[in-house]
């Protein structure tokens, strides 16, 4: 069954709360685990020029331009591109299988606590979604400043269309010095739940990975019986006899095929129940990816 369209506000209260409630927590704990993350003094020796910016508030006036400000009577800071700090990029599947049992609301949530807490410890975050059949995005950018438009973006979304996990993730681009991807999905991608890992770890990211599964939604139903597809055309029969044992173990073999991905890359593998309250799920989802991170675990 479908879930209900949500009519309240998103991110709605308790999703803010616990935005600030595990930014402090992961600060505590030492922080989000992303690659090529700042020395703790701000000292990077891969600082260079980026470009000029129009100061907004929150930016550092330490990198005002003050005689560029007496040239132009305009207030302009320095922007750098640091080689030492990471970039997160959040991989969000928004597509229709997405709709079932309370998956999105939950994957849509976990994204949006990820991201400000990325921000806050001023990484980079990039938002993808591969929805109706597209990839929409939201390059790279920092500051609790952008928190705004990232939790817009996301409030935006439907989950609609076919799955494309291979496109969701050439959406991504990333920078040299490589960073993290998060890839939150069921992965019932019919090209094979592997779809768009191995391409994000080709560019230079660290993969990890959240699978969010409906109660039941794997399990057939009698033979006969009607199911409807989210992604396709319409409702399906399921068969019986050796048909269905066919299809039993492509199932099985389907959501396998991720798990080998994600040994042969070190990657982390979070399975979440998409009816676990969101504070639970994210403290499964961190603590397991705080392990994975940890000194000495393997990658």
């Amino acid at each position: 069954m479908a879930e209900k369209a949500s009519t309240g506000q998103f991110p709605d209260a308790e999703t803010l709360a616990l935005c600030e409630r595990f930014s402090l927590w992961l600060r505590q704990s030492g922080g989000v685990r992303v690659q090529g993350r700042p020395l703790p003094a701000g000292v990077s020796h891969g600082l260079d020029f980026d470009r000029f910016a129009r100061y907004r508030p929150g930016m550092d006036l330490r990198h005002v331009d003050w005689t560029l400000y007496a040239r132009t009577r305009r207030v302009y800071v320095r922007q750098y591109v640091d080689e030492g700090a990471g970039v997160l990029a959040v991989v969000l599947d928004g597509s229709g299988s997405m709709a079932l049992g309370g998956k999105w609301e939950l994957a849509r949530r976990l994204a949006a606590v990820l991201t400000f807490a990325a921000l806050r410890e001023l990484h980079a975050v990039a938002l993808v979604v591969v929805t109706a059949g597209g990839v929409r995005a939201l390059p790279p950018t920092g500051g609790l400043d952008f928190a705004d438009a990232a939790f817009a973006f996301l409030a935006a979304q439907r989950p609609e269309g076919p799955t494309d996990l291979g496109a969701a993730a050439a959406a991504v681009h990333g920078p040299g010095a490589g960073g993290d991807a998060v890839f939150i999905s069921d992965f019932l991608d019919p090209r094979g739940a592997d779809q768009g890992v191995e391409a994000l770890a080709r560019q230079g990211f660290r993969v990890d990975l959240c699978r969010i599964t409906a109660a039941g939604e794997l399990d057939l139903p009698p033979a006969g019986h009607a199911v409807f597809d989210p992604e396709g055309e319409g409702h399906r029969v399921v068969p019986g006899g050796p048909a269905r044992a066919r299809l039993e173990a492509a199932i099985a073999a389907h959501r396998a095929t991720l798990a080998e991905t994600a040994a042969r890359y070190g990657a982390p593998l979070i399975e979440l129940a998409a009816e676990t309250p969101l504070p639970q799920a994210l403290e499964q989802y961190f603590r397991a990816i705080a392990a994975a991170h940890a000194p000495g675990a393997r990658r």
